[in-house]
């Protein structure tokens, strides 16, 4: 560029000069336009989400009275505060995906079999079954929601839904957390070999069911890049 640029004002004395930078010469976007899943998908799969989040939310808040283990007890309060925080950004994304500005207290269940997972992870009511509790949430149901958040965050379009991305992110971030701090209860609990199998046999029931259902968007069992459920690590 041989003449320098003109800053624009009201008028032309108040027209100054500067070098061309900054704004004018940023690196190209190497992002490209394009997603697996138009802003139609984007909001199911934002409300299948917001439906898991918000029961296992109130999963945890209703074992809080029933696990005996003082630790666990403490260690649920915060997670289930963390989960609440999550159900609700995600609500408030809805409105933005075309969804209606009474979109945000929606949520859905991807089917009805996926609704009867959600009851069979909160089936255990006995003090004595913290084991499968934590089992159903720790090792089968976050971790399933990480794996198809992370998915969802590589697969999207990364600059027309850049706002889901961001708080995918920060809900995988919180989730890898607590299947972090659940896995190490579990472990505690399960140290003699009758413990670990009653989290074998729990964790082997519950995986087959969210296998048949599709997972929380109803697409695992057809999906043929959907990592199997068996191929994990285990906990």
């Amino acid at each position: 560029m041989t003449e320098p640029r003109m800053y624009p004002g009201t008028g032309a004395d108040e027209r100054t000069t500067f070098a061309p930078y900054s704004a004018f010469d940023i690196p190209a976007d190497l992002r490209e336009l394009h997603g697996r899943y138009d802003v139609e998908a984007v909001a199911r799969r934002v409300r299948n989400f917001r439906y898991a989040e918000e029961w296992i939310m109130m999963i945890l808040g209703g074992w809080v009275a029933t696990v005996p283990e003082l630790p666990v007890k403490t260690g649920l309060g915060r997670i289930i505060w963390e989960t609440a925080e999550a159900a609700d950004k995600l609500g408030k994304r809805l409105p933005e995906l075309r969804c209606g500005t009474r979109s945000v207290s929606a949520s859905e269940a991807p089917n009805e079999a996926f609704a009867a997972f959600v009851r069979a992870v909160a089936d255990p009511e006995s003090p004595t079954l913290t084991i499968e509790k934590l089992t159903g949430v720790f090792d089968v149901f976050l971790p399933h929601l990480a794996d198809t958040w992370e998915r969802t965050v590589a697969e999207t379009d990364p600059i027309a839904d850049a706002p889901t991305i961001k708080i995918l992110e920060e809900c995988l971030a919180d989730a890898r957390r607590h299947i972090a701090w659940g896995r190490e209860v579990l472990d505690t609990l399960c140290r003699e070999p009758a413990e670990a199998g009653r989290r074998r046999e729990r964790r082997a029931a519950l995986e087959a069911e969210l296998g048949a259902c599709g997972g929380v968007t109803g697409e695992l069992a057809r999906d043929p890049f959907a990592v199997p459920l068996s191929s994990r690590d285990e906990g």
